[in-house]
């Protein structure tokens, strides 16, 4: 089950919600490569054709994305094994999110002011 998160900046007050975590729709590969944006489907696959055993993480991420100054839900699927990461552009504009994604909220800054004061506190679940 994911996580719905709430996300704050004490220097600006801005405010966002993010969905992070995967649902159970994504134990099947299909809604996997249906995550990504149509462009980026052909590498899902491509990439997921070229596991000999597909060990992959599947979950939804909080980035920040440099262009439209959100923090935003990416897709982001892992290689268990070489932790390898494709990671899936910004649902709002397009473009990639800054990499390499914030380990925390705490590790990014504020996409509308560039302070590092973003707190998050969880708002519901979704699956």
């Amino acid at each position: 089950m994911g996580e719905i998160i709430k996300i704050h900046c004490n220097m600006c007050q801005a405010e966002w919600e993010c969905w992070t975590g995967c649902g159970l729709q994504h134990g099947r590969k299909e809604n996997i490569i249906a995550a990504f944006c149509p462009e980026e489907q052909a590498q899902v696959i491509k990439w997921l054709s070229n596991l000999p055993l597909p060990l992959y993480d599947f979950r939804y991420q909080t980035a920040s994305c440099g262009i439209c100054h959100k923090p935003v839900s990416v897709p982001v699927l892992r290689n268990v094994e070489s932790d390898e990461i494709f990671v899936g552009v910004c649902p709002v504009c397009g473009n990639q999110p800054q990499m390499p994604l914030p380990e925390s909220i705490t590790d990014m800054a504020c996409p509308a002011c560039g302070s590092m004061s973003l707190e998050a506190a969880e708002a519901g679940h979704w699956d």
